[in-house]
């Protein structure tokens, strides 16, 4: 399957940004594979852009030295899985050692969406999220971790590890992935979303750029001060 894809980051209102995003995409023999996520610094706390950074910079590696060798040796869901997973743990100790040292409290939330083979798997942690779009409309993969108060109940670098929310299925054509920190989601409804971003309008990677600039630009004139930052990558 061809994918098609964009990302949008902006700071917003802020006087830094706190979120961080990748997209990764490789061909190898055995067709392609993607790699992408989204991490949020946690407001409140120290440098949550260091700690968004650092999450996506551990995860970019363990993708190039891990992933790719493991994907390329057919080796099964459950063992690409488990590296993702150890990757995570490392994350957090990393970012709790670095905070204990510097006498400071930091940590981020992280969504991060592993495809190949027609098969995805999602890990999540916090208020950023991963929306599925279809012909059948759009649904929110990820749950919120939060007490509904903006305090979050899990997250990365702040607690000793909390595992993730593991979320798996196989990819179809004409099927779109929206990965998104909360200042992207506050403002619009999900009914916005599925109009803008209908996978079966996406023609190519500067639509899907423009239209989440679009969405961002609609988003900030309704006064959304946050950082506003979105991956959006298309099956077709």
């Amino acid at each position: 399957m061809k994918i098609i894809s964009g990302i949008y980051w902006d700071k917003g209102k802020r006087l830094w940004n706190q979120d961080s995003l990748m997209l990764e995409q490789v061909m190898t023999r055995k067709g392609r594979v993607l790699l992408a996520a989204v991490s949020d610094g946690i407001g409140g706390l120290a440098e949550g852009e260091n700690a968004s950074g650092y999450m996506l910079e551990k995860l970019i590696e363990v993708f190039y030295k891990k992933l790719l060798q493991q994907i390329g040796k057919g080796k099964s869901k459950k063992k690409i899985r488990n590296s993702l997973l150890r990757c995570l743990c490392t994350i957090n100790e990393d970012l709790m050692k670095y905070g204990k040292g510097k006498e400071i409290q930091l940590g981020a939330t992280l969504s991060v969406l592993l495809v190949w083979h027609n098969y995805y798997i999602i890990l999540h942690l916090g208020d950023s999220r991963i929306y599925l779009l279809d012909k059948k409309g759009i649904k929110q993969i990820t749950k919120d971790h939060s007490d509904g108060r903006n305090g979050l109940t899990k997250c990365l670098g702040s607690f000793p590890f909390q595992y993730p929310d593991i979320y798996q299925g196989k990819v179809r054509r004409k099927t779109g992935f929206l990965l998104c920190s909360d200042g992207f989601i506050r403002v619009p409804a999900e009914s916005m979303l599925q109009e803008v971003l209908a996978p079966v309008e996406i023609t190519g990677d500067l639509q899907v750029e423009k239209r989440l600039r679009e969405m961002a630009a609609f988003i900030m004139n309704q006064g959304e001060a946050d950082n506003i930052s979105a991956v959006y990558t298309v099956y077709v």
